[in-house]
């Protein structure tokens, strides 16, 4: 009897910290277990937020204009634009600030070469503890090179204009929002972390996305708008959907490192 006890107690011990408090066992090793509401809440809920969103896109737009429309005029006292978009059988008038992008000189493509090619030499000499830092930086400096490269080799004009930039780039992040809940009804929703958790994740990275795509966009005509067209691939491909993404992901985590319920947070079977 003495030694059963010891041995449970040992046990625990084994997965207690300093304070004597069990240690969760990590989100990779727990088994998935699918309650009847985590599968109602993973089959009803992407389509409620779906049909919210859907009807809210008009008033989604204007929240936009209001946005833009606030930087545009204080930074350069410029109007609004509008562009008819057709979205999802809605018809949304896509703002864009009323702004210029020229085609960059002959002069401006040869340096912005040159800046680049001794940049990504310099990033070589950089201190190995900032390795990620370098990375991305060589990543900036490849995808700006290769937009002079293109340039000097073919001296057609750029297919965007920075209006037609911006309201694609809206559209596509419309399209992108209405993703979020089907995706987290694949990999959030399944989880045992409570009804009211799950909504409040969704509500957070909804309202995240509706307030930043604007002014991450509006950040992008600025610097367009100011350093030429050579700088739109960069905008693009670096700091458009791929940035989305990425804070998709920093949302996500933040949900998941979230305690689920009693077993998960104990997941020793103490």
């Amino acid at each position: 009897m003495k030694n059963e006890i010891f041995g449970n107690r040992l046990k625990d011990l084994r997965y207690s910290n300093t304070r004597g408090v069990v240690i969760p066992l990590h989100h990779a090793f727990l088994k998935l277990r699918m309650h009847r509401t985590d599968r109602i809440t993973a089959f009803i809920a992407p389509p409620l937020f779906l049909a919210l969103i859907w009807l809210c896109l008009p008033l989604i737009a204007s929240g936009w204009s209001e946005i833009m429309a606030f930087w545009t005029q204080n930074i350069y006292g410029a109007e609004m634009g509008y562009k008819t978009m057709q979205i999802l059988g809605r018809t949304i008038e896509m703002p864009y600030p009323a702004l210029e992008a020229v085609d960059p000189s002959a002069h401006m493509v040869e340096w912005n070469l040159w800046i680049c090619i001794l940049a990504f030499l310099v990033s070589f000499v950089l201190p190995a503890r900032i390795a990620p830092v370098t990375y991305l930086l060589r990543a900036i400096l490849l995808i700006q090179a290769s937009a002079s490269i293109a340039r000097l080799v073919s001296s057609a004009e750029f297919p965007y204009t920075l209006q037609t930039y911006v309201t694609d780039a809206l559209t596509l992040s419309i399209y992108m929002v209405f993703l979020l809940p089907l995706i987290l009804g694949f990999v959030y929703y399944i989880f045992d972390f409570g009804f009211v958790r799950k909504m409040a994740l969704t509500v957070l990275m909804l309202l995240y996305f509706f307030i930043t795509i604007p002014c991450q966009y509006m950040l992008h005509a600025v610097i367009i708008h100011e350093g030429s067209l050579l700088f739109l691939p960069l905008m693009y491909l670096m700091f458009g959907t791929l940035l989305d993404v990425l804070m998709f992901v920093s949302i996500y985590a933040i949900g998941m490192s979230w305690h689920n319920n009693s077993d998960a947070r104990n997941g020793r079977g103490l």
